[in-house]
């Protein structure tokens, strides 16, 4: 899976941009402010339909507009065909299509194009809350497979009507058949989202043994899923957490609140047995999220039959110069790659091929002449 072609319209700072791709691998350089992240951002909402900086859509539209427009030109590994994918952002909402054929549920256009993402803010995968874990499992997990959302919308829905029940009553006086339907409803879609997870975290494991050995990154990393109760068989998941949700009711109704469920799971690094948050060093600990990052590479050709693109936001300045271009050298024989930094020292491009280099300077991007293209200019 590639990007071939990109065409921004009112997106944060660009007013008009049209930028033909690389293949393999695309370097934006610039100083801070200049742009660079911006390219990036708009790929992963052109795949995702959220940004991965801001949570508000009217941040990425530029100042003085009353909408942005994301538009880019995909092909597939396997398809002869290319297809034109398009976001649409606007004070009232925004729109999808692909091949300007309106998507009217976004969890059905998510899936179509793949993206992994690396900036500096990933290191809160490792170092911040449960709800940035699984704010990261959410959005990998539904890429794979977007039935996935499905069982989350549904869960977080009636989630929220059992909370507002649950608000409502004393211990001594509810409708114990509607709580019961509510809490029946909330752990089928529960079990659903559990083995998703699970099975995901699994996957991961055996993936990032294979990708630590190839970038000589950490020894024995593994991810554990942490949650309110044991993970078996899809019925008897089910009959465990609804036992559970039967045994902490009272507790639940002085709390207002349901106290247990896939929004109260965690997953944890750990290396050689101990747990990377608490003493691992800033270096193991970047080296451990990017290592998550490329295994799930490994897992997205397994499951989707061709990589995704990768997007490296400045990640290179914190890491020695073997792991940078072990990474590099793992990277570019496999994906398209695009990468941003603030100094092309950085990365080692004496040995990749396919390769653009672009310079941004206040959201002017220019194609650089460089050997690996034998002078190919823009």
């Amino acid at each position: 899976m590639i990007i071939k072609n990109l065409k921004l319209k009112n997106f944060r700072n660009y007013a008009d941009l049209d930028i033909e791709f690389s293949k393999k691998v695309n370097i934006f350089v610039g100083n801070n402010a200049q742009g660079k992240t911006n390219v990036l951002e708009s790929v992963y909402v052109l795949a995702i339909t959220k940004s991965h900086r801001v949570n508000h859509d009217a941040d990425l539209i530029r100042n003085g507009s009353k909408s942005a427009k994301i538009k880019a030109i995909i092909k597939k590994k396997n398809s002869q065909v290319s297809n034109e994918l398009e976001v649409l952002l606007s004070t009232k909402g925004k729109k999808v299509s692909i091949n300007k054929k309106p998507i009217k549920k976004i969890s059905d256009y998510i899936s179509y194009f793949n993206v992994i993402i690396f900036h500096p803010d990933d290191l809160s995968i490792l170092k911040g809350s449960p709800s940035e874990r699984r704010k990261f499992l959410n959005i990998e997990i539904g890429q794979l497979d977007n039935l996935y959302f499905t069982y989350l919308n549904n869960y977080n829905t009636i989630l929220k009507n059992r909370n507002d029940y649950l608000k409502k009553i004393t211990v001594e006086n509810y409708d114990a058949s509607y709580l019961e339907i509510l809490t029946k409803q909330l752990v089928d879609n529960a079990v659903k989202i559990y083995h998703y997870r699970q099975n995901f975290i699994n996957e991961i494991n055996v993936a990032i043994k294979k990708v630590s050995d190839k970038i000589k990154g950490l020894e024995n990393i593994e991810l554990k899923y942490e949650t309110s109760i044991p993970i078996s068989t899809e019925e008897e998941t089910r009959q465990n957490l609804f036992e559970k949700y039967k045994s902490i009711l009272n507790r639940e109704i002085i709390m207002t609140q349901t106290l247990i469920g896939p929004h109260r799971d965690d997953f944890v690094f750990f290396v050689n047995g101990k747990n990377l948050k608490d003493f691992g060093s800033q270096g193991q600990q970047r080296i451990a999220v990017l290592s998550l990052k490329l295994a799930e590479i490994e897992i997205f050709k397994e499951k989707k039959g061709e990589y995704p693109v990768l997007l490296l936001d400045d990640v290179f300045s914190e890491l020695d110069n073997r792991k940078k271009s072990n990474i590099i050298k793992y990277l570019s024989k496999r994906m398209q790659i695009i990468i941003t930094t603030t100094d092309i020292r950085d990365i080692d491009i004496s040995n990749l091929k396919d390769i653009s280099i672009f310079m941004v300077k206040n959201a002017v991007i220019t194609k650089q002449k460089n050997r690996n293209n034998r002078g190919e200019h823009k």
